[in-house]
């Protein structure tokens, strides 16, 4: 059986869509934990134990402003193939946008050197979060979802299932 596969993974939305929302709910949280909102006057106001104070308040801002800022980075499109003998080798696209022809991708792994599935790799599945090396010992991680993201999700996820039953063996 042949695990030919070629997939083009590019950043899921709904994850980027999640760190949005995360950041923005750290950075609203910020006033609720300072504890400022305690000498306001106002009747009936319940005064809980949660607020954390100035210094709790400055690192859920400054945590929500990470992501915020962090989300602005553009995530390059990947290319992973996967040869029918099973060895791995990873591509990142130099544009934005559109997947160009073949020959305007810089490829992570040196052509001799192919790449390896690691143990700390996660294959669910609706996702799969691959832990990657070369030869000299650089990793990568790559994460591709069900869905617009990545295509070829299917074929991608049996070939990684049967790389990483083959490496179980060894």
């Amino acid at each position: 059986m042949s695990i030919a596969v070629a997939a083009v993974i590019r950043t899921p939305v709904c994850l980027r869509l999640l760190q949005a929302v995360l950041g923005l709910c750290a950075v609203l949280a910020a006033w609720p934990l300072s504890g400022v909102w305690r000498s306001l006057p106002a009747p009936g106001q319940l005064v809980g134990d949660y607020a954390l104070g100035l210094p709790g308040a400055l690192l859920s801002a400054a945590g929500g402003v990470f992501l915020l800022a962090f989300l602005r980075r553009r995530r390059k499109p990947q290319a992973l193939d996967i040869s029918p003998v099973g060895q791995l080798r990873l591509a990142v696209y130099l544009e934005h946008g559109e997947v160009p022809e073949a020959g305007a991708a810089t490829v992570v792994a040196p052509a001799g050197a192919g790449l390896r599935l690691l143990p700390g790799s996660t294959l669910w599945p609706s996702l799969l979060v691959l832990c990657l090396a070369d030869g000299a010992g650089r990793r990568t991680q790559l994460l591709a979802q069900r869905g617009g993201s990545c295509t070829a999700f299917r074929p991608l996820a049996v070939a990684c299932r049967a790389i990483a039953a083959r490496n179980r063996e060894e």
